[in-house]
């Protein structure tokens, strides 16, 4: 069952008859908060649990306003979620704007729920965010949904992504002005996924390639994210096929191609047969086995 992950509201005090309002709205609609009001107690250390705070919420929502900006526990708040949203296992940033202030240049460039004028209207443009969401996961099967971890890269645009190498579905920020081809080369980028990696342990060199689908259906590369039918919040797949090289036999190869025959030793020998007694177990390694090999060159994301 997808639930929502929690949100930490961070603001400034000036501004908490605002946030006091936006907790209770966002409790009656199911989402779990963390507030300072309601999560500290007399006595605990307030960076301690603050940190804690964010460490366990999924979503980082920033009330902006001009005494938000200029608040020393706000901007160290705002640090620590970023750099929580570098690492994959991150959190997704919400701006919320209170009033006319001076947007820090890292938000500058992301989707803000517009609380100015309208409470109403920007509540409901707020929940959708976890409407979205919610639904994707479900289309998608998953549990719940991973903040892409480009901080720059402007989020007015996004799809949903996810791959069977890895368990993680990700809200990736893009441009649907984009190739399928440029997709992937930046998703790769992002992610640091492989084209070619050696697994010296169990003796394979593997080579990756990648594409794009939707619905199952490959998507050609030199087309565009819109041409191709794609609109903001479609769930895409990421298909990666891997082939082997299987390192042990081109040791074994290179071992008995007749230049280094006046070079065995007992020891090379040893080795020799014990490549033989390799290369014929991996002959016969079933598929699922092989599988795992592959999906571990995926462990980092």
């Amino acid at each position: 069952m997808t639930k929502v992950g929690k949100v930490f509201l961070s603001h400034a005090s000036c501004d908490k008859p605002f946030v006091d309002r936006l907790a209770v709205d966002l409790a009656k609609h199911s989402i779990p908060v963390w507030y300072d009001k309601l999560d500290l107690r007399i006595g605990e250390s307030v960076p301690g649990k603050i940190n804690d705070g964010i460490a366990d919420s999924k979503y980082f929502a920033i009330v902006l306003s001009p005494a938000a900006i200029s608040s020393k526990w706000v901007t160290e708040e705002l640090n620590a979620a970023l750099m929580k949203q570098v690492a994959n296992g991150g959190t997704f940033l919400l701006p919320i704007l209170l009033k006319d202030c001076k947007i820090p240049p890292l938000l500058a460039h992301r989707r803000y729920a517009d609380f100015r004028n309208d409470y109403d209207s920007a509540l409901k443009e707020l929940l959708s965010l976890w409407g979205k969401d919610t639904a994707a996961c479900v289309a998608a099967d998953k549990d719940a949904v991973f903040p892409w971890p480009d901080i720059e890269m402007p989020d007015a645009e996004f799809v949903y992504l996810h791959s069977t190498r890895f368990d993680k579905f990700f809200r990736m920020s893009c441009s649907l002005s984009w190739t399928v081809q440029k997709t992937i080369q930046y998703l790769t980028d992002t992610l640091s996924l492989p084209w070619n990696i050696e697994l010296p342990n169990v003796g394979m060199k593997w080579s990756f390639s990648y594409g794009i689908r939707m619905n199952g259906k490959g998507l050609p590369l030199a087309t565009t994210l819109a041409d191709a039918g794609i609109s903001v919040g479609d769930v895409l797949q990421i298909g990666i096929s891997g082939t082997y090289q299987d390192l042990y036999e081109k040791e074994l190869k290179e071992m008995w191609d007749g230049s280094k025959i006046y070079m065995m030793t007992t020891e090379i020998m040893q080795r020799g047969e014990w490549l033989k007694a390799q290369v014929a177990v991996r002959k016969n390694m079933p598929r699922d086995d092989l599988k795992k090999i592959a999906d571990s060159c995926f462990a980092h994301v």
